[in-house]
């Protein structure tokens, strides 16, 4: 089996499973999570806020070797997450297209964008990391009830 990039939906159970987080990450050839590229608001620390209704948007790069969930979420280990496969291929064509993911969630980072529920928020990164590496976003993972803010298109600065 070759390396992974998939596409996750996780449902939240606060809006009952009709309302998903979505993200990006990359699996070795068994499967093993390596990278991760979540969507959402910082505290004022940088730490990840699981719960935001409002703050800087960023884009938060998991890497499982190194785990901190303050700083870096999990989603894909989730037992209620799910995934779609973008592509597959060797360890270097993923790694090539995973550094433009990463350049990506650096641009969100530096972009001043503020997070809102409905508007720009973990669904509009993960879009915009799949599009970024030339990937489109699984139709079933995305949509203005399922995924709200799946369909918003962040504006970036060039790098």
């Amino acid at each position: 089996m070759n390396h992974r990039i998939l596409f996750g939906s996780y449902p939240i159970p606060r809006f009952a499973g009709i309302v998903s987080h979505n993200f990006v990450v990359w699996t070795d050839d068994t499967g093993r999570p390596l990278y991760e590229i979540n969507g959402g608001a910082a505290h004022a620390d940088g730490s990840f806020n699981y719960c935001a209704i409002r703050g800087p948007l960023t884009a938060v790069v998991t890497d499982y070797a190194k785990r901190d969930l303050v700083y870096c979420p999990e989603f894909y280990v989730r037992p209620t997450s799910r995934t779609t496969l973008l592509m597959e291929g060797s360890v270097s064509s993923i790694a090539a297209r995973w550094r433009t993911a990463v350049d990506v969630a650096e641009r969100i980072r530096l972009s001043k964008l503020r997070y809102s529920f409905l508007v720009q928020n973990s669904n509009s990164v993960a879009t915009a990391i799949a599009e970024g590496m030339g990937l489109k976003p699984p139709s079933a993972a995305v949509g203005r009830v399922k995924a709200p803010g799946s369909h918003r298109h962040l504006v970036l600065d060039a790098a």
